[in-house]
């Protein structure tokens, strides 16, 4: 029996498994939740891996999971798989059409919170090497390891992978399956991720809302002064204006750029899908580009005062105003902390007032992730493309930098390998809102691409 043939013969048990795990709610900050999902990975890989322990952190567990070859002839490479398990909060619930730990299959795609981010893409692999592994065709080592914090910047991923250092010695490169496809619909390879730095702005202006006409023109309003300092951060055309911000900026390589044009985006099919008339950011960048190449400042939440159905006629006491930077390769969070702090201190020397609207700011930075790049030049580019089209049945698009951000940075850290990231959840896998959901067809092609990448890394000689 092929093993592509395993899986179909037992379909109904892997999904089986995998609302299994779907139904324990394991939102990052639910730490209990969170541990019964570490020990329910625990007794599955238990099931047929070779090493299988949980590292306990100063936050959520990290699992790890090795599967040595059974069939060995050549020097195979070792390939990582990496995968989260913790999961996004599920609200506004309202807004679910079932509810979010409750999985189920409608039209084609299963509905559950965290069935695309990121516990059915990284149980699509597991389906593969167990596939491998019951015919006993593994020709390779196979090594997995579980994050439980993605969701809140994986902070101590890079604390667990040091207490383990000798368990990522022998790794040749490593995979990554998380966020959805390219929106063309087509599979997708990608070679890197943008970073992101996020940063939280607090303006307390007085010690309670007040009435807006007794106290109007005396009491400041924090939202205009917040939205002053926001003013000063960006112009009319997209560009940052916090000095440095494009200082770092790294020079796509040549092969980065043409897989770039090949892309060949249309801008009427961007604003067909989001619902939009015009672009954010850079005016002047081409579109490719703004989503791979190029850094952004983003307003992610904003917060003053009631409005709708709760407005009051009040001069509210704060404003609080949540960001997001998006980093490409060659800007650090360091980096990009420093010319924040240092943008508004310079605010604050333009005049006496903004020095003290500033003194009642409350700067913190919060999650972050290195960006990261691998270079397409790598002969493990073919390999895995070619993987792809025989488990999708169609060419992969190659995407030099996905948009999102993803822990790459502290894999590479440890390791010095490879990334590559094969998102096995379609475009509109609706991650982090409601009804979030991934499509059985994807789910089993990502299985079969899976094994083919195995299958093909198992017959490579790297002494040769």
């Amino acid at each position: 029996m092929k093993p592509i043939e395993v899986f179909h013969a037992n379909k109904q048990n892997f999904y089986d498994e995998l609302f299994e795990l779907l139904r324990i709610p394991s939102i990052t900050k639910n730490n209990e939740d969170v541990e019964v999902a570490a020990k329910w990975l625990k007794k599955i890989l238990n099931q047929n891996a070779n090493y299988v322990e949980i590292i306990q952190t100063k936050g959520n567990p990290v699992v790890l999971a090795e599967w040595k070859p059974q069939i060995q002839q050549k020097d195979t490479p070792t390939i990582l798989f990496y995968g989260h398990y913790d999961v996004q909060p599920p609200e506004p619930l309202d807004k679910w059409n079932s509810p979010p730990f409750e999985p189920e299959i409608r039209e084609g795609r299963i509905y559950a919170r965290g069935v695309g981010d990121n516990k059915g893409q990284f149980y699509a692999h597991y389906c593969a090497i167990k596939c491998l592994h019951e015919v006993n065709e593994l020709g390779l080592a196979v090594k997995f390891i579980f994050d439980g914090e993605e969701e809140l910047g994986s902070f101590h991923l890079e604390e667990a992978m040091n207490a383990r250092r000798k368990f990522f010695e022998d790794v040749d490169l490593i995979i990554v399956s998380d966020g959805p496809a390219d929106p063309s619909w087509k599979p997708t390879l990608e070679f890197g991720a943008r970073g992101i730095q996020t940063v939280r702005i607090e303006l307390q202006s007085a010690d309670s809302d007040v009435h807006s006409g007794n106290f109007g023109g005396i009491q400041p309003n924090p939202t205009w002064d917040l939205l002053a300092i926001l003013q000063s951060m960006k112009d009319e055309n997209g560009k940052c204006l916090i000095e440095g911000f494009y200082d770092d900026v790294f020079v796509p390589t040549e092969a980065a750029l043409k897989a770039a044009k090949e892309l060949n985006r249309d801008p009427e099919t961007y604003k067909k899908q989001l619902g939009i008339s015009y672009f954010g950011e850079e005016q002047d960048q081409p579109l490719t580009h703004k989503v791979m190449f190029r850094p952004t400042l983003n307003i992610r939440g904003f917060k003053s005062g009631e409005i709708r159905e709760n407005a009051k006629t009040i001069i509210p006491s704060e404003a609080v105003v949540e960001m997001d930077v998006r980093m490409v390769p060659n800007q650090t969070p360091e980096k990009i902390e420093t010319l924040i702090l240092a943008h508004l201190d310079k605010l604050r020397s333009q005049s006496e007032r903004m020095a003290q609207v500033l003194d009642r700011c409350k700067i913190s930075f919060g999650a972050s992730f290195h960006p990261l790049f691998t270079p397409l030049e790598l002969p493990w580019t073919d390999i895995l493309a070619e993987a792809i089209k025989e488990g999708f049945e169609q060419e992969p698009v190659k995407l030099p930098l996905a948009g999102g951000s993803l822990p790459l940075y502290s894999l590479y850290k440890v390791t010095e390998k490879p990334i590559y990231i094969i998102p096995y959840a379609q475009p509109d896998e609706a991650n982090h809102a409601p009804n979030e959901n991934m499509m059985v067809e994807w789910f089993e092609k990502g299985v079969k691409t899976s094994i083919k990448l195995l299958q093909k890394l198992g017959k490579i000689d790297l002494s040769s």
